[in-house]
């Protein structure tokens, strides 16, 4: 075993520390004020992949593998049209530092993949998984704790969660843990709770290998804990767009593993979702009434189902009337104690901005010739909304990735993007574990139909970039 440097075994503990990390996306954040169209703060991802990125580069100069990212010129056509188009863009600042963390994820991605050789080494990968799922089970206690905190009326300046995340909304709390809203805490959840639904699966990565020394009872029983405790939280966070994006992203993986012909563990793994969602449907029911509103467990359960489903399963009257014969616990003058929840059941309106957004993006990006080609310039969506008035304000975002990077680049930009995506897939079959890589993609790729804004979600990027070089074959 080749000993280690100074500077490789620091490599080594940011890697280490990247889940963790990836979960403070919000808290702490330092904030050096905003403008009309965006806000200047720095969280600590983006101080890790700084700090990175030097690291890596001086590695990479030393190892004369610098030269390489040149070899590769197919993964640069993307960020380099992306930085061209910063010169015409209508928010150009933000392009400017836009392009710039981009630059700093494509480096980040290029040095896992040319100093993957240290994460071959010394158990390596089992001190990563530790780390990984270990820092993913502290979050997900954390989500369960401003869940009580909440209910028991401690004050959001305490509690970490977000207006829109208390009992006041829907009439029980969902957690956003340390991340912006429970949309992004929801998204920071799938990559975990993806790999650990894989690994009961397949035993590809063994999680016993990270539990070693303890009896494989204990071993599976744990094993299949963190499966539930993961879904269990990822439900809780109530982010459509995570829990669409996970639910596809199990048919998917289930599709692609039906030929190694393991019906029975791809059938435990569904009867594990089912648990899942019924256990957080129930615990959402019970949060209802014990909340300071009128909702009572049937009239929670009912809004989680009609939210949902989009307003397609609605059971709602009958919880009313349910309600109604209750007897004593529901006099009115129980019911003037209590609060009454903002939200009775489906949001539309959380449907409707988005879709109107994006269509409005679609709109203005065909308007003439160049901009269909070439777009209004990376960062440059939301004051294009705003100057066509269909935005309020120019710090509006599209919401949908791919509609706002159609707007900012046009479909020149588009084509460098699909292009890109080829060569991850091409990538990715060169490895091992090709199911797990292209579920997280296939969970990641469905997740930037809901919010838009390259740096807003670095766990999109990074994790999927370490995960596949995790699988290289040898």
């Amino acid at each position: 075993m080749t000993k280690l440097n100074k500077a490789e075994k620091f490599f080594r503990f940011l890697i280490y520390i990247l889940p963790g990390v990836l979960f403070f996306s919000y808290y702490p954040l330092i904030h050096f004020g905003s403008s009309e169209s965006m806000n200047f703060e720095i969280s600590l991802p983006i101080i890790w992949l700084v700090v990175f990125d030097i690291l890596a580069f001086f590695m990479l100069i030393k190892r004369k593998f610098l030269n390489k990212i040149f070899k590769y010129w197919g993964w640069l056509l993307f960020p380099i049209f992306l930085s061209l188009s910063v010169l015409w863009s209508l928010n150009s600042l933000r392009g400017l530092l836009t392009v710039g963390i981009l630059w700093l994820i494509y480096f980040a991605g290029f040095s896992f993949w040319q100093l993957k050789s240290l994460f071959s080494e010394d158990g390596f990968k089992e001190k990563f998984f530790k780390v990984f799922f270990g820092s993913t089970l502290v979050i997900c206690v954390w989500c369960f704790v401003q869940c009580i905190l909440d209910i028991v009326g401690v004050s959001r300046e305490y509690s970490l969660l977000c207006a829109g995340c208390t009992y006041q909304m829907f009439g029980f709390p969902h957690p956003n843990g340390f991340a912006i809203e429970p949309q992004f805490m929801g998204n920071l959840l799938l990559a975990p709770t993806i790999v650990a639904m894989y690994i009961y699966v397949t035993k590809a990565m063994p999680i016993s290998d990270t539990l070693k020394g303890a009896r494989p009872s204990l071993r599976s029983s744990m094993s299949i804990a963190l499966v539930l405790i993961l879904t269990i939280t990822l439900f809780l966070t109530f982010s459509r767009g995570a829990i669409y994006a996970f639910v596809v992203s199990m048919i998917f993986m289930t599709a692609m593993l039906c030929r190694q012909k393991i019906f029975w563990a791809l059938g435990k793994m569904w009867l594990m979702i089912v648990i899942a969602f019924l256990f957080t449907l129930n615990l959402q029911g019970i949060m209802a009434d014990a909340s300071h509103t009128d909702d009572t467990y049937q009239t929670g359960v009912a809004k989680v189902l009609n939210h949902l489903s989009l307003g397609v399963i609605d059971v709602r009257e009958q919880s009313d009337e349910a309600i109604k014969d209750d007897g004593e616990e529901n006099t009115e003058e129980s019911l003037e104690e209590n609060e009454t929840a903002i939200y009775d059941g489906y949001v539309s309106e959380s449907t409707d901005t988005r879709l109107r957004l994006t269509d409005a993006a679609i709109s203005v990006w065909s308007k003439d010739f160049k901009t269909v080609m070439f777009g209004v310039g990376l960062g440059g969506a939301g004051q294009a909304l705003y100057v066509n008035g269909l935005s309020p304000a120019p710090k509006e975002i599209v919401q949908n990735e791919y509609a706002s990077l159609l707007l900012e680049t046009g479909l020149v930009g588009v084509a460098f993007l699909v292009l890109t995506i080829v060569l991850i897939v091409r990538a990715v079959f060169r490895r091992k574990n090709v199911p797990l890589s292209l579920t997280i993609l296939v969970a990641y790729g469905i997740t930037l139909m809901f919010f838009s804004g390259l740096p807003n979600a670095l766990q999109i990027y990074l994790l999927p970039a370490l995960l596949i070089s995790l699988c290289e074959r040898n």
